[in-house]
């Protein structure tokens, strides 16, 4: 009876082992395997389905491995994956798999990427709603990355949305090849970001629609009187205007008070309108600021643009 219970006891406990390892192809080239950090996972490498039966050697980081086969089994320690390459009798490389480690739970243990201003750890902005849209990330401070994989698709499954890395490897652009600018979005864009230190991979996930990121490029303040000044939509906006108007938000404030934009005092005149129009009142000297946003959704604020007017004897 002791010897059953035992028996059924160590197949449980096996059960749950092989449950809790978990590997994935990420690409055809990187195997990620997802464990807890105590536990060791036997990982399976296959060469490939063309060298069953050949003479094949395996080195991990160079390093030749004892194993022998097309078909192997590594043991992955903690965080220690690795890149594996397999070779000919002749030593040529066959084929190579960058084995990646996941943590469990890694949404509460994520390190890699730093934590930015007004959001997580992924911001995505678009100038307008012809389908391309931007997203960027900051590593923190004791991890410096690099990105594995990027994955956007649209919550319906349907959609081709292709991103692009960039060069220093802190940001992505992508195009909704299907986007249409005029129709309104049925479906959320779903982004997955893999990015990797050493052996440690993390998943980063934001969901969003074109609506939610759209910020409008600065305006274009031109003077058309001593009072009166036309704003001119962002030449990157989306076209016509009459279908896609923008909310003007200015403030008239001191020049030699303000430094700058976010100066706050009683005394600044502050207003939003639609109008392309503003007056500006009883000043002989002031800054004038003004920023935009989608007028039919609460999107983000354009950054300001700023127009200075000095008195005569101030201009020289």
């Amino acid at each position: 009876m002791m010897f059953s219970l035992l028996s059924v006891l160590l197949l449980v406990m096996q059960s749950a082992l092989y449950s809790s390892q978990q590997f994935s192809q990420l690409t055809p080239n990187v195997l990620v395997v997802e464990k807890e950090l105590q536990n060791s996972a036997e990982v399976p490498l296959l060469c490939g389905e063309a060298y069953e039966g050949k003479d094949i050697s395996w080195r991990r980081e160079g390093t030749t491995l004892p194993k022998r086969g097309n078909r192997i089994t590594v043991t992955v320690l903690e965080m220690m994956g690795g890149n594996y390459t397999c070779h000919d009798s002749a030593g040529t490389v066959l084929s190579h798999q960058l084995v990646l480690v996941q943590m469990k739970g890694g949404q509460e243990q994520r390190r890699i990427l730093g934590k930015m201003k007004d959001t997580d750890h992924i911001k995505c902005l678009s100038r307008n709603y012809s389908g391309i849209f931007r997203c960027s990330w900051q590593w923190s401070p004791n991890r410096h990355g690099s990105v594995v994989h990027v994955s956007a698709k649209r919550s319906s499954g349907t959609g081709n949305i292709t991103c692009s890395v960039d060069e220093d490897g802190l940001g992505i652009t992508c195009i909704d090849q299907f986007q249409c600018t005029y129709a309104e979005e049925q479906n959320d864009i779903n982004l997955a970001v893999h990015v990797r230190h050493l052996y440690r991979l993390e998943e980063y996930r934001i969901k969003f629609s074109i609506a939610q990121i759209v910020k409008p490029d600065k305006v274009t303040i031109v003077p058309a009187s001593d009072s009166t000044f036309d704003l001119q939509y962002p030449k990157t906006w989306s076209e016509p205007d009459s279908y896609f108007p923008l909310t003007f938000h200015f403030k008239v404030m001191n020049r030699k008070k303000s430094k700058d934009c976010d100066y706050k005092s009683d005394r600044v005149q502050e207003n939003f309108t639609r109008n392309q129009t503003i007056t500006v009142q009883n000043r002989r000297e002031f800054r004038l600021c003004v920023r935009a946003r989608d007028d039919l959704c609460s999107s983000s604020w354009s950054e300001w643009s700023q127009y200075e007017r000095k008195s005569e004897e101030n201009k020289n």
